[in-house]
């Protein structure tokens, strides 16, 4: 009987540590983090605009290191909304890729696994639209 419930608590407290790696929000980007490239896409233009030299990338950089994200990966099937930026940077860990829609917002570190959902998400894009330029 002891034995079962040690078997058992060995179980709880692994799932529970896998709970925990994937459901705790972390940090999304590192401190070191800088914007390199942001595009837009403006659907009143329907075309997608390199928008890197008209934002405060200092701004916006400030903007993705407070953004948390979760543990777990997430597959994405493209942008679908009429708001969708695309970031990418690099911090010290390599290179970040951010995407931002109304549909997904997602956050690529190149791993290969998927991409990390955003906490907020949807108000972090409201919070990035609103630093980019009117089209």
């Amino acid at each position: 009987m002891k034995k079962r419930w040690k078997i058992l608590l060995v179980c709880v407290v692994a799932l529970a540590g896998i709970a925990a790696w994937c459901f705790v929000p972390r940090s999304a980007v590192r401190e070191d983090f800088k914007v390199h490239y942001v595009e837009a896409y403006y659907e009143s233009e329907y075309h997608v605009a390199n928008v890197t030299d008209q934002v405060d990338l200092e701004t916006l950089g400030d903007l993705l290191r407070d953004a948390k994200r979760m543990g777990y990966h997430l597959g994405y099937e493209g942008w679908t909304g009429k708001q969708h930026v695309t970031i990418l940077g690099m911090d010290q860990k390599g290179a970040v890729n951010i995407l931002l829609d109304e549909g997904a917002c997602l956050v690529d570190r190149g791993d290969f696994l998927g991409m990390y959902p955003l906490v907020n998400g949807e108000e972090l894009l409201e919070q990035v639209w609103a630093l980019l330029p009117e089209a």
